[in-house]
């Protein structure tokens, strides 16, 4: 009895396994558990956060789907601007519902910018809602909107790119690579620069330039020059999460450069004995971090390696000549060493923070001093002894060797 028992029992445990794989199979042949049709969504791309009041004001910018299909209406402007106050991020976001017959979906955000008085008083509580949120990408770009709110920022419409958010993140990208002053960060960036001692978070300032009123019309890309337009000025320094200042164009650049993130850029030097000067085109740049122990008090050593050419001559330098070539090499040299022990000045002492990473490469390479020193790192760094060694050449004077009212030679 007990055989038969035993026997009854195997196909049952096979019709067991067979119902557990085809509903296995139906769940894995469903497709996309959680899709959203792509007629219910507003794609947004780009977050402006204002503090007005106590409250936040929440502005996305978010693509207006009948201006992305063939038969646009070409009066009607490709983006949209939703706006909402609340005392939280989240609670602004689900407010919006009631002004959009479409969900926002924000996988494909481009940038978000902050207005001044939200970068001054903390931008960990705005960001933490952009951190946790599952659908939100990390890979968006950050900015401060100076002499303007957030929200004026991603009302503009811009002249190079239908949609504006991806005209504010091209341009911020370029201007990266081939003009230093400006910083492309990203959220990563920032969580990085948030979580870790030894550095501070930095982030790029935008404004509006002309008549930001007409700027934010259609009226401003109907003609060759613009009603407005926008430029990124300068760099916000930070303690923690909070904005303490500003570094000028100068003082930006030995920022970028002391972060090796300088691709090309131009730089302008006085011709040395000569009235006039000279440009020059960095065309690779890279800057060794060397943290240095001496007596028990920390150093830094900066080994700078650089490579440029003779854009524009603006002086009556023989430069055929070695020894005034040479001279120029110096004069360049010189001019750069000068630029960046400004930066460190001013973050030294003006802002007292650390925005370069020394802290950072004593973390690295001397764990048990660090423990001892970071508490007090701000202040260490404020007095931190920086040296400069410099290895800058000079390559190429391009098609003419003088100035062309010199007579030059033209090369071939």
């Amino acid at each position: 009895m007990g055989n038969v028992n035993r026997s009854n029992r195997k196909p049952i445990e096979k019709l067991i396994l067979a119902w557990a794989a085809v509903a296995v199979l139906a769940v894995m042949l469903t497709g996309c558990w959680n899709r959203k049709e792509l007629n219910e969504l507003s794609i947004v791309l780009a977050v402006g956060i204002d503090s007005v009041g106590d409250q936040y004001e929440l502005s996305l910018q978010v693509v207006d789907p009948s201006q992305m299909t063939r038969n646009k209406v070409s009066d009607r402007s490709p983006t949209r601007v939703y706006t909402e106050h609340a005392s939280t991020l989240f609670e602004a976001f689900r407010k919006l519902t009631t002004k959009a017959s479409r969900r926002m979906y924000f996988s494909h955000l481009q940038f978000v910018i902050f207005d001044e008085k939200t970068a001054k008083n903390g931008i960990k509580v705005p960001l933490d809602m952009l951190f946790r949120d599952h659908e939100i990408r990390p890979d968006f770009h950050l900015a401060i909107a100076r002499k303007h709110s957030a929200k004026d920022i991603i009302s503009f419409v811009t002249p190079s790119e239908v949609l504006p958010a991806l005209d504010l993140s091209k341009s911020l990208k370029i201007s990266e690579k081939l003009w230093a002053p400006t910083t492309a960060v990203n959220v990563l960036d920032i969580m990085q620069s948030l979580t870790e001692t030894g550095i501070e978070p930095v982030l790029t300032g935008i404004e509006l330039i002309g008549n930001p009123k007409k700027g934010m019309s259609l009226d401003n890309v109907k003609q060759p020059a613009t009603y407005a337009s926008y430029a990124y000025t300068g760099v916000g320094v930070f303690r923690g999460d909070r904005l303490v200042g500003w570094l000028n164009e100068s003082d930006s650049k030995a920022l970028t450069y002391i972060s090796n993130k300088v691709v090309s850029t131009a730089a302008v030097v006085p011709c040395p004995e000569l009235d006039g000067s000279f440009a020059v085109e960095v065309t690779h740049s890279h800057i060794k971090t060397i943290p240095l122990v001496k007596e028990n008090k920390p150093g830094i050593r900066l080994e700078i390696f650089i490579e440029a050419n003779l854009a524009e001559v603006q002086c009556q330098a023989d430069i055929a000549d070695e020894a005034t070539f040479m001279e120029m090499q110096r004069a360049a040299s010189e001019e750069l060493k000068r630029v960046l022990l400004s930066g460190v000045h001013q973050a030294q002492h003006t802002y007292k923070s650390d925005i370069f990473g020394f802290g950072e490469t004593f973390h690295r390479k001397f764990p048990e001093l660090w423990r001892e020193w970071k508490g007090e790192w701000a202040q260490m760094f404020s007095q931190l002894p920086v040296e400069i060694e410099m290895n800058y050449n000079l390559r190429r004077n391009g098609k003419i060797t003088n100035p062309i009212e010199n007579n030059p030679v033209i090369e071939e």
